[in-house]
């Protein structure tokens, strides 16, 4: 459990990044930040898993620019 909950800590990417990204951004906890997101993808995938990776192309593009 140790081991799951460093990895879920850990800033690198575990899918795209946007946990990180959004933790980062608004001073938010990146183990919540994850927590919630993995709550939000079991409750409705379709959805949230849309609304994901919208955000990872967005994101990516935001920072791409600069």
């Amino acid at each position: 459990m140790n081991r799951l909950i460093n990895r879920l800590q850990d800033e690198t990417r575990i899918v795209c990044g946007v946990s990180a990204k959004l933790a980062k951004q608004y001073g938010w906890s990146l183990l919540w930040t994850r927590i919630v997101t993995v709550g939000l993808v079991l409750t409705n995938p379709s959805i949230s898993l849309l609304a994901y990776f919208v955000i990872a192309v967005v994101m990516s593009q935001k920072t791409s620019r600069f």
